[in-house]
């Protein structure tokens, strides 16, 4: 882990502490966050991310949601990296969380910043050399509504299918929504391949609008690959001919299995290929 973290522009040692048990985001999970790759120096669909966490601070109702611009974050990001040293690979954590005290009513509407780094050696994304293996999460559904699509900081349904994930001795569960229907993994989202053409569960399904699955989606209408969202039930994962989960950190990682099936990784690795010169 990196030396130092960025709080609100200030660089601090990151083992400083920052927060009182009444800080809002320890309470009731008021906030939201972006996790953002940096390759050879660039951080990686910046546009995406700073769009979609405006989104989410306005859907929110904090009062500065218009500070977090893709220039802005991109001077913080690199102001943290100078003092860390870092200036080529990396994975970036922007969390955002309410100011104030108060009970569920705010004292105000300002949100605060703390950015956090890692450095990575690899300078590009690669193809997972051991496939994943992926089973569906029997605990609680996640269901479409306005802030599905968001990275919110409540994040129990992801804690409890990574809990299962853990205990059956998978690499990921799938969860789905109320009706049945596949959503997305513990913190990726999903497509399948079949015959050629590839589908991921709509955004009316309950999934996050993931900035990889958005530019898995720019790509497709780039090149002519032709992507689908729509409703998946869960038989479609043994017809499919291939699966992968996305994010905007690991970029794409293959299945190999899912129960007893098997699957290749051809589409994968061509989808890897594209995404390093996209």
């Amino acid at each position: 882990m990196a030396q130092f973290i960025n709080f609100n522009g200030d660089i601090l040692p990151a083992q400083q502490p920052l927060f009182t048990t009444s800080n809002r985001a320890f309470r009731y999970g008021d906030g939201l966050f972006e996790s953002v790759r940096m390759i050879k120096g660039e951080l990686k669909f910046l546009p995406f991310h700073a769009e979609r966490l405006q989104q989410g601070m306005k859907l929110l109702m904090f009062s500065n949601y218009k500070t977090f611009t893709a220039d802005f974050l991109n001077e913080q990001v690199h102001q943290l990296a100078k003092s860390n040293k870092i200036f080529d690979n990396a994975r970036i954590r922007i969390a955002i969380f309410r100011e104030g005290e108060g009970l569920y009513t705010p004292e105000t509407n300002k949100g605060s910043f703390v950015i956090e780094m890692q450095k990575m050696d690899e300078s590009a994304y690669e193809t997972n050399k051991k496939g994943v293996i992926i089973d569906l999460f029997n605990g609680v559904r996640k269901n479409y509504n306005q802030l599905s699509g968001i990275k919110t900081s409540n994040c129990l349904p992801y804690v409890l299918a990574a809990i299962q994930k853990q205990q059956t001795g998978v690499d990921d569960v799938i969860l789905l929504n109320d009706e049945g229907y596949l959503v997305e993994g513990i913190s990726s989202n999903l497509f399948l391949v079949k015959n050629g053409e590839f589908y991921t569960p709509a955004l009316t399904e309950g999934c996050v609008a993931g900035v990889m699955r958005r530019v898995m989606l720019e790509m497709a209408l780039q090149t002519g690959l032709k992507m689908h969202e729509v409703k998946i039930k869960p038989q479609a994962l043994r017809d499919a001919d291939e699966i992968f989960l996305t994010n905007a950190t690991q970029g794409i990682r293959w299945v190999v299995g899912y129960q007893e099936k098997r699957f290749f990784n051809s589409y994968s690795k061509m989808l890897t290929d594209m995404l390093n010169r996209f």
